[in-house]
């Protein structure tokens, strides 16, 4: 896998996450469930990311994003 291609990835990631975040309407329960599940999810599969791949990325790179 291309480190470019994960650092977009982890761009991506933190975009959905914010807009997640933004747009939890706390009067209607059915979003706020699924808003907080698709924040779990994304949050979840970014932790699977860095804990498998961030030791891949050369050493330069891994030090800029942690």
């Amino acid at each position: 896998m291309s480190y470019v291609y994960l650092l977009d990835l982890y761009k991506l990631i933190d975009r959905r996450l914010a807009e997640a975040r933004q747009s939890i309407d706390k009067n209607d329960p059915g979003e706020l469930r699924f808003r907080e599940g698709q924040i779990d999810i994304l949050a979840d599969f970014k932790e699977f990311l860095i804990d498998n791949l961030n030791p891949k990325l050369p050493g330069a790179i891994r030090k800029k994003l942690f």
